[in-house]
């Protein structure tokens, strides 16, 4: 697991994508959004664009749509959407290959709630903010 994790890594440095950077451009905390969308109907959207961040707890990976819950260190926690038709092959690719529970990533896009009812944000775009190296306990 540390191994395969390593290489993924120093893959993403051969890349020259950084699997530590200094900062990420984060608008908003999970909580901060669990708050102002108590309510949002399911399937609907609210046209507010945010950038967030937090632990990967959870991780669904299928076709063209992937899937990811979010968590920050108070708990709170969002799914994010990774969607081919938002973020483009490459990038889909990118994630399927380079995310693992436990990574720290940065979503940017737009507040939704799903079909299911899930608060979520369908990506435009993402980073990994912290590539962790060990698998969560």
């Amino acid at each position: 697991q540390y191994r395969i994790r390593q290489g993924k890594r120093d893959r993403l440095l051969a890349e020259g994508r950084d699997p530590y950077p200094v900062a990420v451009a984060r608008t908003h905390t999970l909580g901060e959004l669990r708050r102002a969308y108590p309510d949002l109907a399911a399937d609907s959207k609210t046209g507010q664009q945010v950038g967030v961040a937090g632990r990967v707890i959870f991780a669904r990976n299928s076709g063209k749509l992937c899937f990811a819950t979010l968590q920050e260190g108070d708990g709170a926690q969002l799914q994010a959407m990774i969607s081919l038709d938002q973020v483009g092959q490459e990038s889909l690719d990118a994630w399927k290959a380079d995310v693992d529970l436990g990574d720290i990533v940065f979503v940017r896009g737009e507040v939704i709630s799903s079909r299911r009812g899930e608060l979520s944000v369908l990506a435009d775009s993402w980073q990994m903010a912290s590539k962790a190296l060990r698998p969560l306990p």
